[in-house]
């Protein structure tokens, strides 16, 4: 099931990032988009949580993280810092060109993985497709400096 997941993230995205940029090319602000965004996956997620029961849950996941809660609050800055720069990148150039060089986000994983747990996921197919997303990465650069 994961790689079904994992394909159908990559396409919503995909529409994701196109929508977003023809809002921001009309005029939208990406502070403006982005707050939206969050505004609606609050509703969306937070009425998921309540149909699953999830939402008592939560206070017992946060309590069981323990020291570790330190990294829910890494990750949550992470990820809302990444989400509005790409917003940004989008709104300075197009929503293509910036997925492009965006796509290079696995390399980060692998490094901050190795860097802050010291765990390793390295084998020569991991290798070589870091080394490809590279090479795309300054192709796209390069064509549209």
């Amino acid at each position: 099931m994961w790689l079904l997941f994992a394909l159908a993230a990559a396409i919503i995205w995909g529409i994701n990032y196109a929508a977003s940029g023809r809002v921001i090319e009309r005029g939208m602000s990406p502070i403006s988009l982005f707050f939206l965004d969050l505004l609606f996956g609050l509703l969306v997620i937070g009425a998921l949580m309540a149909a699953t029961g999830r939402a008592g849950k939560l206070t017992d996941e946060l309590r069981g993280l323990g020291g570790e809660v330190l990294w829910l609050g890494v990750a949550m800055a992470a990820s809302t810092s990444a989400g509005l720069l790409i917003f940004f990148a989008i709104g300075e150039k197009n929503a293509t060109v910036a997925s492009l060089i965006e796509i290079s986000y696995p390399l980060f994983v692998a490094f901050f993985a190795w860097l802050l747990y010291r765990e390793s996921q390295l084998n020569w197919s991991v290798v070589i497709g870091g080394a490809m997303i590279l090479g795309g990465v300054f192709v796209v650069w390069s064509g549209n400096r």
